[in-house]
């Protein structure tokens, strides 16, 4: 399936199989965070119009009571160009190319499609979402009849006849039952412009959106409104001559009521923004807008082949899918490109995305975790519904802080996700330094979340300790467990951050915190008790060994050989029943080794090595997220051929489909954010805490030197790291 041919700034495809269409889509997904698009063509034909997903960040919508679904959007690519009556859909294609521009995000398709008469048309469509003005987005169509004068017909809108097609949380399960999102949708069209506004049936929440038509009037083209129901078109008529090239522009724009109390009016204004500054001014701010970023995120690389091309890849697909001005929205776990669990967030934004993004653009990570922070009220009451007192966050979450995830072992057991969220939160006041962030939300979040935790322990009486019984720690094989490493150590950090806080705002912001202590109703006898679950809580280590245990369970499991079962990358559970496989001593991905990766100066070198040895040889990698941590770990321990091994199948995740699943369920954002890692915490050996920066590289040989900036403490520094050379750390700008 692998058809890609990935340059330093460039992913192109040369081939219009069937075979390879819905993996093309996934693999040239666009976005710029505020909405993002699969890779589908603006002309293609899909089965069905769940297939054709625009999606807009942050708006969801319920499928059912209490269960959200992330609305797959009118469709503003809509369109069918026909040459001499006939859809090009319909006629033999040659000389196929598709291009990604990495350096912009505008994606091309070129081809030449040839009629039964032998008739040939060159046909090129250039699409892009803006960088600039994310509101906005364009479509440029090329047509040049290359033997032949010839009627050219292009109908294009927006069409609101899209559907919903819920996937469920259970990967085995595939959904039949098609959902229809939208309500009423007023249409309208004047022949060169038009619009569409859609409401949703259950919320009434909605969406504005309209298009232009730019013409040259030379032209001398006819253009016509084209009504249907849900759809709001124009057809353009023109006659083409022989060579000539015939150039329309399709101008975009996309308001909902996220954005304020008039979407519609918005969206106007919006296309006249578009209108005034045309295709060609629109792509050359996006351009520039792009231009910043990458100032900011590329990672230079000196090696042969593709990697440079793939990293950046890697880093685009992240910064397409993060809303990085708006603090009440997130990344899924499929970005803005798919629909794959419902569009839900997980613990792969906080642990997983936000690392890259707090070392590239802290005002953008500061964002994802305000919208943790805005959905505290509902963790709140949605640990009341479990009968526990504090904040616990959702495993699955979507516009609300409330539990998305409907199977019981994982949804109520993986509750890891409350502690992943205020590490990333100590994370970013680490190396941004902003106190403020700790006294306005931070300090409140570690309050809620460590009463959680103290009501989620449960006291031993007869052996005067806390245990954390029923949880299912990152490794989903392990079945619903006893005192999970992982997340016995994750909780007892997000006490002693509460314990800490608690410490910073009493001395340095005495007035805040009377506030905060009144609001929360916040009681000096609660940090005696998460003093005591930190110093009592039940984790096993085996001395002899050096070696932290999992679990309680773990050693007591089936032994299994691995080989005789798994012999590619495909995940295991599609050979053995997933019940089976959490009775056998095996990982689906890192545990232990995943948090000794969260905290890389807690462990012994020999703590690190033992439990490498042991897990890493019954770990599956049946999930996306776990070559990325595998491979930073490797290069820290200098197990250079693991490192390396592991890193490829990362960061070729989706571009070489390596679990080939990228068709069906999109781009991995999570293995995205770990490929990250493994090059800068990995490889370039780079850590940046209250203590300062560290690094020490690990390259792999196929990677002569490396050039990226990280933020410090409101700083920014260039990181240089070359085979045979100190590191250099530069200061470039306070």
């Amino acid at each position: 399936m692998y058809c890609l041919v990935t340059k330093p700034w460039e992913i192109e495809a040369f081939t219009a199989s069937h075979e390879t269409k819905d993996y093309r889509e996934s693999i040239f997904s666009q976005g710029n965070g505020y909405m993002g698009v699969r890779g589908y063509s603006p002309n293609g034909t899909k089965s069905n119009n769940a297939e054709r997903t625009t999606f807009i960040s942050g708006f969801f919508e319920y499928i059912r009571p209490g269960i959200t679904d992330m609305v797959n959007q009118p469709d503003f690519s809509s369109s069918r160009i026909l040459i001499n009556g006939i859809d090009i859909n319909e006629m033999r294609i040659s000389d196929y190319k598709q291009v990604l521009n990495m350096r912009n995000g505008a994606l091309l398709w070129s081809y030449t499609v040839t009629d039964t008469e032998g008739r040939r048309t060159k046909v090129k469509m250039t699409r892009f979402l803006s960088m600039a003005n994310k509101h906005t987005a364009a479509i440029r169509f090329e047509i040049t009849p290359e033997n032949h004068d010839g009627d050219i017909t292009i109908e294009t809108g927006i069409d609101a006849n899209v559907i919903n097609l819920p996937i469920a949380d259970n990967q085995l399960s595939d959904n039949i039952d098609f959902v229809t999102m939208w309500g009423r949708a007023k249409a309208c069209s004047n022949g060169i412009q038009g619009g569409i506004v859609a409401e949703t049936g259950i919320s009434k929440r909605v969406t504005a959106m309209e298009y232009y038509i730019y013409i040259p009037e030379a032209y001398e083209a006819a253009a016509e409104a084209d009504k249907k129901r849900r759809y709001a078109g124009s057809i353009i008529r023109l006659s083409g001559k022989q060579g000539n090239s015939y150039i329309i522009d399709k101008l975009i724009s996309v308001a909902t009521y996220r954005d304020g109390s008039d979407p519609k009016n918005i969206a106007r204004m919006q296309l006249e923004s578009c209108i005034e500054t045309g295709f060609d001014g629109m792509l050359a701010e996006s351009s520039k807008a792009w231009e910043r970023i990458w100032e900011l995120s590329d990672v230079e690389v000196d090696a042969d082949g593709e990697l440079q091309g793939a990293i950046r890849y890697n880093i685009l697909q992240l910064i397409q899918s993060d809303p990085c001005d708006d603090p009440h929205a997130s990344i899924g776990a499929r970005g803005l490109m798919h629909g794959r669990y419902k569009g839900c967030y997980f613990w792969d934004t906080e642990i997983f995305m936000l690392p890259m993004f707090l070392s590239t653009n802290p005002e953008a990570a500061k964002n994802l975790l305000l919208y943790r922070y805005h959905t505290l009220e509902d963790a709140v009451k949605s640990a009341r519904s479990f009968s526990l007192s504090g904040a616990r966050y959702p495993w699955m979450a979507s516009d609300t802080g409330f539990e998305q995830c409907e199977t019981w072992d994982t949804g109520c057991c993986e509750i890891h996700i409350t502690a992943d969220i205020t590490y990333a939160i100590s994370r970013y006041i680490e190396q941004t330094g902003d106190k403020e962030f700790l006294r306005d939300y931070a300090a409140e979040i570690y309050i809620q979340t460590a009463r959680y935790w103290a009501h989620r322990f449960t006291y031993d009486v007869k052996n005067d300790c806390y245990n954390l019984l029923f949880v299912k720690g990152p490794d989903e094989y392990c079945g619903v467990t006893v005192n999970n490493f992982y997340t016995v150590k994750m909780a007892l950090h997000n006490l002693a951050l509460a314990l800490d806080s608690v410490q910073i705002m009493e001395k340095e912001f005495p007035k805040e915190w009377e506030g905060l202590k009144a609001r929360t109703q916040y009681r000096p006898e609660e940090a005696k008790l998460w003093r005591d679950i930190t110093e009592k809580a039940v984790t096993y280590y085996d001395e002899q060994r050096e070696l932290w245990l999992q679990d309680s369970l773990f050693e007591s499991l089936e032994p299994i050989d691995i080989t005789a079962y798994k012999d590619d990358d495909v995940p295991l559970y599609h050979k053995i029943s997933y019940d089976r496989l959490q009775r056998y001593q095996v990982l689906k991905q890192a545990d232990v080794l995943m948090y000794m990766a969260l905290f890389p100066k807690e462990f012994t070198r020999n703590q690190l090595l033992a439990a490498w040895n042991y897990y890493e040889p019954k770990t599956l990698h049946d999930s996306t997220l776990s070559f990325g941590i595998h491979a930073m770990l490797a290069a820290r321990l200098n197990i250079t051929d693991k490192a390396w091994s592991y890193f490829l199948k990362s960061l070729f995740l989706d571009l070489k489909n390596v679990m080939k699943n990228t068709q069906k369920e999109g781009i991995h954002t999570a293995a995205l954010g770990a490929s990250w890692q493994a090059l800068i915490y990995g490889f370039a050996g780079v850590w940046a805490d209250s203590q300062g920066i560290s690094c020490n590289p690990n390259l792999p040989k196929e990677i002569r030197k490396m050039k990226f900036k990280i933020h410090y403490q409101k700083a920014l520094y260039e990181v240089k790291v070359e085979q045979g050379r100190k590191p250099n750390i530069i200061l470039l700008s306070i």
